[in-house]
């Protein structure tokens, strides 16, 4: 096949044949056709018919028509050389040597020699191979034509073809770098270099050579080779393209989720200085929380979407060094292991990762609201203020966190179901007045009422996942930096937080404004200090009370209670308040800085309700503060001794 097709690109009609080598052969065959018809007009005749025969390839015609011209002129060379060369096509090789030697003996010149060589060293079908004598004859002389004549591209095609056929991939690169440097628009050009590419494993230059070549060839015979091409690829340089498209644009689709997710953040700081000072002023926030919805959404899909992904280069990555190494022929045991039980690791981990399930614990100690009702009556107040469903549970913990939260399946959160729960950090409630404290649960009460807490089962199904990845890979030895799902996991993590923490920061501002027009701008940005400051201050006690009681073997009975001297006015804790009320946030953060939101709070000139002469503090709500406190300390405990093995007596 190969050996037919190189002889219809140089012999076919000249539309196959490029611009130049079309205008060589016109003029030669016009110079010879010339010589002949100077001594014979009618042998030049049937000459001239032969060589419109020959370029049709129909080379019956063509013997017998050059056969009259040299039985009536067979001092002209050009037909007993021609006559050879159509024998040759005609898979007549043996009749066809003694006309080449003939043609040569007369005339040495590179046509009649490269005839020869071609004659004496190609296999027409049903002859008798060359004899090796015949190929290494038919080898020196079409190399010796081609040395003395570096542009002859018929003799560069013939020495290709004798070396191409015997493996000597040298020589016939050497002739090809001719035949391209002549006449590199050549078909022939074109389908050496095919062939001498796929010979070398040359995969990607072979395939950019056939296309040259397509347009040149059958549509048959272009399948039949790109066929063999692609058999000669492995299945992963087959699966090459199209992953690259993929990857491609699966980079482009976290790109582009990064983008939205810097626009909407700038979005939100936009919004937040703009609103007006209504509560109907909202909506360009309520629409903008709206979109963030939809791009978290977004974001999470994006990440069950890529772990397939992510879990394919793995494996194949894993396979195909342990695939390296086996070639090598000399297997490293340790590293072996280590990468079979990386990947290992990494598959049990994602496939893991898919699978966990929440923990629906308690979030604290579940406080009876019947034996507190003041506080189950301020609940329900700030609740009717807001317009919204007062929590049906408080859950205290010992430290300052103050949250709200839906408890429940996805579906029962949706449609408005689950159980809303107030989580109450007592460490927060010390010198807290009662108005500032109303207007921290009506910002919390503000969440339930954009429904920031409903839905975002997918969100936090997502955090989970992440979050037991990690876990298990650090565990298992494979969160490093040669492994593609760590790298993937740290930077999926950081775009996750990214998004979500920005709708988290819009959610804090939307629910800023409910406070503020409840219970007035100066009570609750004078709540929020509060909280800032006894987060400090309560963390530096509990560090220091801890210390204290270990190192003098004192009892720990009430946690808030316990006095520490000459720590009242530390100026160290005053410096870290100063501090947390001046934070800067980065794009991860799940809320504004403090400053930002005195601003905007402000901004709103809300008055909120009547101040009352007297405050009885937050404190108050509670029937039993002691009990309460002993509580907590209890828990503190109990979670020093699990977590630290630090034992205090009660």
């Amino acid at each position: 096949m190969a050996r037919a097709l190189v002889v219809a690109l140089l012999t076919a009609g000249t539309a196959v044949l490029a611009a130049d080598l079309r205008t060589e052969l016109a003029e030669y065959d016009a110079r010879v056709s010339a010589e002949l018809r100077a001594i014979d007009a009618e042998a030049a005749k049937l000459f001239d018919e032969a060589s419109a025969a020959r370029a049709t390839n129909d080379w019956t015609r063509a013997t017998t028509l050059f056969r009259q011209v040299h039985e009536r002129r067979p001092e002209f060379v050009h037909a007993t050389r021609r006559l050879c060369t159509a024998l040759v096509r005609s898979g007549k090789r043996e009749e066809a040597v003694p006309l080449c030697r003939e043609a040569a003996e007369k005339d040495g010149s590179p046509e009649n020699l490269v005839a020869l060589a071609e004659a004496l060293t190609v296999t027409p079908p049903g002859n008798t191979p060359p004899t090796p004598d015949e190929i290494g004859e038919g080898r020196r002389i079409a190399t010796s034509v081609l040395r003395d004549n570096p542009n002859n591209f018929f003799a560069a095609t013939t020495v290709f073809q004798i070396a191409y056929s015997s493996q000597d991939l040298a020589t016939a690169g050497w002739a090809l770098e001719r035949m391209e440097a002549t006449h590199p628009e050549e078909s022939a050009s074109a389908f050496f270099r095919f062939l001498l590419s796929a010979a070398q494993g040359d995969v990607a230059t072979a395939g950019a050579a056939l296309e040259r070549l397509r347009p040149s060839i059958p549509a048959a015979e272009y399948e039949q080779y790109k066929s063999a091409v692609d058999s000669t690829r492995s299945w992963t340089a087959r699966l090459a393209e199209p992953a690259a498209w993929i990857v491609g644009g699966w980079i482009g689709g976290l790109v582009l989720l990064t983008l939205v997710g810097w626009i909407l953040s700038r979005a939100t700081l936009s919004a937040a200085a703009a609103m007006p000072p209504t509560i109907e002023g909202s909506e360009r926030g309520a629409s903008l929380r709206r979109i963030y919805r939809g791009v978290l959404a977004a974001c999470c899909v994006y990440y069950y979407v890529s772990l397939p992904l992510v879990l394919l280069v793995v494996v194949v990555a894993g396979g195909e060094i342990v695939y390296g190494l086996i070639m090598l022929g000399h297997v490293p045991l340790k590293l072996l292991i280590v990468i079979v039980v990386a990947v290992a690791v990494t598959v049990f981990a994602m496939l893991r990762s898919l699978f966990v399930r929440a923990v629906d614990g308690d979030p604290g100690v579940r406080l009876d609201l019947e034996k507190h009702p003041e506080m189950r009556r301020v609940l329900d107040e700030v609740a009717g203020k807001i317009g919204t469903t007062a929590v049906s549970n408080v859950y205290l913990t010992p430290g300052t966190e103050v949250a709200v939260m839906e408890r429940g399946g996805l579906t029962r959160r949706i449609a408005g179901q689950a159980e809303r729960c107030l989580i109450l950090g007592i460490g927060a409630l010390e010198g807290m007045k009662l108005t500032p404290f109303k207007a921290i649960l009506a910002h919390e009460y503000g969440h339930f009422s954009n429904r920031d807490t409903a839905g975002g089962g997918l969100a936090f199904s997502v955090r989970r996942s992440i979050f037991s990845m990690a876990e298990h890979l650090a565990r298992g030895g494979a969160a490093t930096w040669y492994n593609p799902a760590w790298w993937f996991l740290r930077g999926f993590h950081r775009l996750f937080l990214f998004i979500s923490q920005g709708a988290s920061r819009l959610q804090e501002i939307l629910a800023d404004r409910w406070a503020a027009f409840a219970y007035g701008s100066a009570a609750f940005e004078e709540g929020l200090r509060h909280v800032i400051e006894r987060e400090v201050r309560f963390s530096a006690h509990v560090n220091d009370t801890v210390q204290d009681v270990v190192d003098k073997k004192r009892a720990l009975t009430n946690l808030y209670t316990y006095r520490l001297e000459g720590r009242a006015n530390d100026a160290a804790i005053v410096a870290q308040v100063e501090q947390a009320l001046a934070h800067e946030p980065s794009v991860f953060d799940s809320h504004p800085s403090p400053q930002d939101r005195f601003r905007w709070v402000q901004a709103l000139h809300a008055s909120g309700e009547p101040s009352a002469s007297t405050d009885p503090g937050a404190w108050s709500l509670f029937s039993d503060r002691e009990a309460l406190e002993r509580a907590m300390t209890a828990l503190v405990r109990a979670n020093l001794k699990a977590s630290a093995g630090i034992e205090l007596l009660g």
